[in-house]
């Protein structure tokens, strides 16, 4: 995800960075280039797996459902606060 991250902030650094420093507007790009940038910056299939399982935001529920299918708990949390996306 860090190098999806860094690729998109170069490819808006290459087009927005040179206008803010010589004062030029924004230049347009043809269709094909911007779609192969947009495609090289979407997240990718298998890529994030970690979104795929179903996260319960109570320990409450996650405990419960673990009891019931005699699994084991998973805890992920952030310093500061908890974590980011649907967890």
């Amino acid at each position: 995800m860090r190098i999806i991250c860094s690729i998109a902030a170069m490819a808006l650094a290459a087009i927005v960075l040179p206008a803010v420093l010589w004062g030029s507007g924004p230049r347009s790009i043809e269709d094909t280039r911007f779609k192969a940038l947009h495609a090289m910056i979407k997240r990718q299939p298998g890529e994030s797996r970690w979104m795929e399982i179903d996260w319960f935001p109570s320990i409450w529920e996650a405990r419960q459902k673990a009891a019931e299918q005699g699994k084991p708990l998973f805890l992920m949390a952030g310093s500061g606060g908890a974590p980011a996306a649907g967890c």
